[in-house]
């Protein structure tokens, strides 16, 4: 299991300048415009045009190992998304995709931060398992549901 940590410890902008997939202006501009449109940085990436879904959950899983996963394609159990206001799903791009004993997996489509990490922890009761995935997919699974 990836650290919380490890995994929070990082910036996105940072790991894409790191990369030369980003300059340092192009991260400064989608900050100032991530702030205008209340978005994830990810998200502005991508409306941007910036990068690509694929490309950034690439970038994401060869930086902390983290597996990747499609949630569309599972049976998720309702009880678990309904552990979770959808507008919070929807807004930091997380859904939950299994309960095995005390550990919840989760598809995650970029980074979160240590406390909404926590946060879910603590309303579950549960260690976390986190897997990447693209932002599409989460939205997929929370329309399925009629969420």
């Amino acid at each position: 299991m990836v650290s919380l940590t490890r995994l929070t410890r990082k910036k996105l902008g940072e790991i894409l300048v790191e990369q030369g997939l980003l300059s340092d202006v192009q991260v400064q501009d989608t900050l100032r415009l991530q702030h205008q449109l209340g978005l994830l940085f990810g998200e502005t990436l991508v409306q941007q045009k910036l990068i690509t879904e694929e490309k950034m959950v690439s970038v994401l899983v060869s930086q902390f190992g983290i597996p990747y996963i499609l949630p569309s394609q599972y049976n998720i159990n309702k009880e678990l998304l309904e552990i979770f206001d959808p507008q919070m799903m929807r807004r930091f791009q997380f859904v939950p995709i299994d309960s095995i004993g005390s550990v919840l997996v989760v598809a995650i489509a970029g980074l979160l931060s240590e406390d909404l990490l926590k946060e879910i922890e603590g309303q579950t009761g549960c260690s976390l398992q986190l897997f990447l995935t693209k932002m599409s997919e989460i939205n997929a699974v929370l329309v399925a549901n009629g969420l």
